[in-house]
């Protein structure tokens, strides 16, 4: 089976339809990891989305924000301002919806986190050390994640009786083959709606040409593909700016 690993949509409708129709003609299912809200124009289109695409979706803490089971006092001031302006903007149902999804889960023998498993609302992984300390502190061979928009791989393999870690920051179709059974693995297909690694940021000049990151992987043969798509995202952004999201 090949699944796109989605993560960190964060009400990015252009970006999220962007994903699903350049993943669906080649995958069998979306896996999404949290945060379909927060800082874009369309929460309840993008939580919409997600329900009828993903056969897995998880909470990120802009989701437990938004369906009121997280206070906003430790967001930074945009991402608080945004939240505040969501929380008008999404109906019962999808407050509901939100409130119902689980921070992690095992699926097909895959640990998915929307942050780091050790602390899957609010702990990044975007360092070596980082992903030492995960996995030192929790048991998996394989953790999907997301919380950073940063694409990255953390590979911790045996060596001569010595751990060795490998960092990979997922430049666009770099592979990661993840069949060693002693090796372990982190990984993160980055952020759909607005990814924050370096190629992208600055990649484009325009908002006609913005990038939205994910990943595709096959449970046959156990191999990790990043992905980037290019979309347009003038009309969103001008939305966002008449908005007060900007």
């Amino acid at each position: 089976m090949r699944v796109a690993v989605i993560s960190d949509i964060h009400a990015n409708l252009a970006a999220f339809n962007a994903v699903i129709n350049s993943a669906a003609p080649e995958v069998d299912e979306f896996w999404c990891l949290g945060d379909l809200v927060g800082y874009g124009p369309d929460p309840e289109a993008c939580i919409a989305l997600a329900q009828r695409s993903c056969s897995v979706i998880l909470a990120g803490n802009h989701d437990l924000a938004a369906c009121g089971k997280m206070d906003v006092s430790d967001f930074s001031c945009h991402a608080r301002k945004a939240m505040e302006w969501t929380w008008q903007q999404i109906s019962t149902k999808s407050k509901a919806f939100l409130a119902s999804l689980p921070v992690s889960h095992t699926h097909r023998g895959i640990l998915l986190s929307h942050g780091s498993p050790r602390n899957p609302v609010w702990e990044y992984i975007m360092s070596e050390s980082d992903a030492l300390e995960t996995f030192r502190d929790v048991s998996f061979s394989h953790c999907f994640f997301g919380h950073s928009h940063l694409p990255s791989a953390f590979i911790l393999k045996k060596k001569m009786g010595r751990d060795i870690l490998q960092v990979m920051y997922g430049e666009a179709d770099q592979q990661v083959d993840s069949f060693p059974n002693s090796a372990r693995y982190l990984l993160n297909p980055g952020s759909v709606g607005f990814p924050r690694d370096a190629q992208d940021a600055h990649s484009s000049d325009t908002l006609a040409s913005a990038i939205a990151r994910y990943a595709i992987y096959d449970t046959d043969i156990k191999r990790w593909t990043f992905r980037r798509i290019v979309y347009d995202m003038r009309e969103t952004a001008e939305r966002m700016y008449v908005c007060g999201l900007w």
